[in-house]
């Protein structure tokens, strides 16, 4: 008698705990959707903020215009100074120095 009053407290136990899951689980759903929603907003706030980050360091690396000195077929009075190769040769180059 004891062993069937056991096993029909068990069994009503169990039963108790089926019937009361849904509700605790649509409740944790509706939590773990929210939760996911607030995940997924987080995520693509970061990819945007990532593409923002990848564009200023690209705009970041672009060399600088080089703005050099504007030289195009000037001549030089080399005068006197020693020259070594032939002095009537089409490109010469230059070598400006200072030894203080």
């Amino acid at each position: 008698m004891l062993r069937v009053l056991s096993k029909a407290g068990f069994g009503v136990g169990v039963l108790a705990l089926l019937l009361a899951s849904p509700g605790f689980a649509q409740e944790s759903d509706e939590d773990l959707r929210k939760e996911i929603e607030a995940l997924k907003q987080g995520q693509k706030n970061i990819q945007r903020q990532l593409q923002e980050i990848k564009r200023l360091v690209q705009q970041s690396q672009k060399p600088p215009a080089r703005q050099g000195p504007q030289v195009k077929d000037v001549v030089f009075n080399i005068g006197n100074n020693d020259v070594k190769g032939d002095s009537g040769a089409k490109l010469m180059l230059i070598e400006f120095t200072d030894y203080q």
